[in-house]
């Protein structure tokens, strides 16, 4: 009953090997930047600020439109003179001023001069605005990156940890095999051989709940992708290129976006204060009128066909709680300082942080080379004592574990790194600069 078990396994590694030609993290990245539907929201919404900041470009122009009336009344409008000129021998004939359809089509236009700064500020607040959404943007980017970084270096540990369940299997399933053979020559008692069969019991189900991780990671990685059966390249060494945590901690302090947002947020603040500043100060601005056509009476004849003139406003007494509007502002514009000052903190700790795990994990893949050295050997060792006889089942299957466990330390090692290196790359670097560093 266990050889169909082991074989079911195998037959399920073997399918999840059967994929297509290994993914670099290149074109894994520049697949994603296309295939993300949040990145494809992100975009969208950056243009639809750049759109309404266009907008604001428009405020100063002068406006032109066609105007026209008609209207139809009951009796037409005349003056009758007679109240006004009493005592005349006769009476005189009433005026007609209009006709019953009365209409007029005219080109009205208008001109802003001056509005307080109103419009320089409102363009300011859009305009900060769409860097503001720029920013967000870019930091959901590097989101992406990082959790690309994780999924793709992830998949591979998890393929890397069934490799390893499989060969332990393998491994233990000829020593209990060998156990067998010596039991029945009388040379080992019946325990031995039953230790051996526990720990291949044990391998299998290890083996089988690595088969499932490495089946979750390969679904996480091809849902982000969109793909189907990415198979990532595999690394083995760590990086030649190293950062250098001082050239990391200037470019984030220069090219951070969550800083830029900051900036941006501030000089949002500030055209919002010159706005509300604006509602104290007059309005100037150009209007015009020209009569395309009219109706014939009197009263239209009257009017004069074109006219230009000039509006001045000047606020003398508003509800508009202006005062109120300008502290709002004001508090925001100190939010924005405030919080960019904590963000800077907290970026200096977080890229600390990851350079630490960075170096920490590149020490522990160096010091686990010697003793995957020292693993393989009493492996050998006690495989070999085992089988003329002068050591236990325990020891050797104690032997097979510790390589396995120095095997997976590497390989999670590994992984680690590649995780601080994704986190301090979107933090002081780039992408782009990460992918050269780690290569194809």
């Amino acid at each position: 009953m266990k050889l169909p078990l082991t074989l079911a396994l195998t037959l399920t590694l073997m399918a999840g090997a059967a994929k297509a030609a290994p993914l670099t993290l290149s074109d894994a990245w520049r697949q994603l930047q296309s295939a993300s539907d949040l990145l494809k929201a992100e975009q969208l919404a950056t243009d639809r600020a750049r759109a309404e900041r266009d907008v604001t470009q428009d405020l100063g122009l002068p406006q032109l439109s066609l105007s026209g009336t008609y209207a139809y009344l009951d009796d037409p409008i005349a003056l009758d003179l007679n109240p006004a000129l009493p005592g005349l021998p006769f009476p005189l004939p009433t005026l007609p001023l209009t006709e019953r359809d009365i209409y007029r089509a005219s080109l009205v236009g208008s001109w802003p001069i001056y509005a307080g700064g109103r419009i320089q500020a409102a363009q300011a607040v859009k305009q900060a605005e769409l860097d503001v959404r720029t920013q967000e943007q870019e930091i959901k980017r590097r989101e992406r990156f990082t959790l690309l970084i994780d999924r793709y270096f992830g998949l591979q540990l998890a393929a890397q940890n069934a490799d390893l369940r499989q060969s332990q299997v393998a491994a233990l399933e000829k020593h209990l095999s060998n156990a067998e053979k010596l039991e029945q020559q009388g040379q080992i008692a019946s325990v031995e051989r039953m230790n051996a069969a526990v720990a291949v019991d044990q391998a299998r189900v290890a083996l089988a709940q690595a088969v499932r991780q490495r089946d979750l990671a390969q679904q996480a990685l091809d849902s982000l992708l969109h793909l189907q059966q990415v198979e990532p390249v595999t690394q083995d060494s760590l990086p030649q290129q190293t950062p250098m945590l001082g050239e990391l901690q200037r470019n984030m302090m220069a090219t951070h976006p969550a800083l830029a947002l900051f900036d941006a947020k501030s000089r949002q603040a500030r055209g919002s204060i010159e706005s509300e500043r604006g509602r104290y100060k007059p309005e100037v601005g150009l209007f015009g009128s020209y009569t395309l056509a009219e109706d014939n009476s009197i009263l239209s004849e009257l009017e004069p066909e074109w006219l230009v003139g000039i509006r001045v406003k000047v606020p003398l007494f508003s509800n508009d709680g202006r005062s109120d509007r300008v502290k709002a502002a004001k508090s925001a514009e100190l939010e924005a300082r405030h919080r960019k000052a904590q963000t800077e903190q907290d970026l200096k700790l977080l890229l600390s942080s990851q350079f630490a795990n960075l170096e920490q994990a590149r020490y522990e893949l160096h010091a686990l080379d010697s003793a995957e050295q020292l693993a393989r050997e009493n492996r050998r060792l006690r495989e070999l004592a085992f089988r003329q006889g002068l050591g236990t089942s325990l020891e050797q299957v104690d032997a097979d574990q510790r390589l396995l466990e120095v095997q997976l330390g590497k390989a999670r090692a590994r992984y680690q790194y590649m995780v601080a290196l994704a986190q301090i790359s979107t933090l002081g670097g780039s992408m782009e600069q990460m992918i050269e560093w780690v290569g194809p």
